[in-house]
């Protein structure tokens, strides 16, 4: 690695924390070796119903860690919205192994009282706001709707308000350290407020995560791929600031806030998910080697720079020796022809 590419890493990266050579292998690493060691392992006959979901899982979770970790380096921000559905479907499909294994049609992927997974599920969905995949809330929604979790959140339900009908008004959070102090930001408050509660969560987050699996997990980085280091990042911060139109200029810069995530949710209009999914449907996926279902600008997340315009029944193609096995396409919310 030269002189030159190590600036360029360094400057783009967007926290301090994050060492090169540990990103460099673990990039390279998770797709080559333990996401195609999961994928072997699902394909399995004899695989039993626990460990396929738990498999299952820990693809999901991997993915979502590598797509933290790529926009903790730098990575485009138009690149991460494409790879989030992956994400999403990969959550999708171990709640339903998890369904099947514990026969019980409604049960939730994520227990909100275990704090490592109330906050990758309040992740996954402020991301989806971020990211303007309004299209996959419902799926993520889907991932604990019926349950006990659902409709017993205040964070949660103020997050899904913004796009579901009829959710109700909570107070209380199941992790109140330190989720409680962001809730007082959604109140009907000036705006100063809501300012200085957005300031005072995110001094408090990084404390408030420890417990989790990763916490101080940027201490124990190597070479070879050790740590389990992916970026912390109070994504709900900058979801709430969004959602609720509070100028971030006062905390734009704290370390843990998502600030180039955000400057991309103020740079597109807030849709609906019935507007979205008819834009964008979540549930309109091409399938490489088979006709394009709608005309129309697609992308694949196992291409970079992908997208492309396709023809009605025009034949998609398969993308060989991708990390991600089988090709999917997914419609592009901008059907807008690019600039030559």
């Amino acid at each position: 690695m030269s002189t030159s590419e190590s600036q360029s890493f360094l400057q783009r990266r967007r926290q301090q924390f994050l060492d090169e050579q540990y990103y460099l292998f673990v990039r390279d690493w998770v797709p080559a070796h333990t996401l195609k060691d999961i994928e072997i392992a699902l394909k399995h006959g004899s695989l039993s119903s626990e460990m396929r979901w738990l498999e299952q899982l820990r693809k999901a979770g991997q993915l979502f860690e590598m797509l933290s970790l790529d926009y903790t380096a730098g990575c485009l921000i138009g690149e991460l919205r494409e790879r989030f559905g992956v994400v999403v479907q990969a959550y999708e499909e171990a709640a339903l192994f998890n369904r099947v294994h514990e026969n019980e049609p409604t049960m939730p992927l994520f227990d909100f009282a275990y704090k490592d997974d109330y906050v990758r599920v309040v992740a996954l969905l402020s991301l989806a706001i971020l990211l303007h995949r309004e299209d996959l809330i419902p799926a993520v929604h889907s991932l604990f709707k019926g349950s006990d979790p659902d409709e017993n959140d205040a964070l949660v339900e103020d997050l899904l308000a913004k796009y579901l009908p009829d959710r109700p008004y909570l107070e209380n959070s199941y992790q109140q350290v330190p989720y409680g102090i962001l809730l007082d930001a959604t109140a009907e408050t000036p705006e100063e407020e809501k300012q200085e509660d957005i300031e005072l969560f995110l001094k408090a987050w990084y404390l408030g995560m420890k417990g989790t699996g990763w916490y101080n997990s940027h201490k124990n980085q190597s070479p070879r791929g050790a740590g389990g280091y992916f970026g912390y990042w109070a994504f709900e911060a900058a979801a709430v600031a969004y959602l609720y139109d509070v100028n971030d200029t006062p905390f734009r810069e704290h370390l843990v806030y998502p600030k180039d995530l955000a400057a991309f949710a103020r740079s597109m209009p807030r849709r609906s998910v019935q507007s979205a999914s008819k834009e964008e449907p979540s549930n309109l996926r091409g399938v490489g080697g088979e006709p394009c279902p709608q005309p129309g600008w697609w992308f694949t997340p196992a291409l970079t720079g992908s997208r492309r315009y396709f023809k009605q029944d025009e034949v998609m193609p398969v993308i060989e020796g991708s990390d991600y096995g089988s090709t999917f396409w997914q419609w592009d919310i901008d059907q807008s022809v690019p600039k030559l």
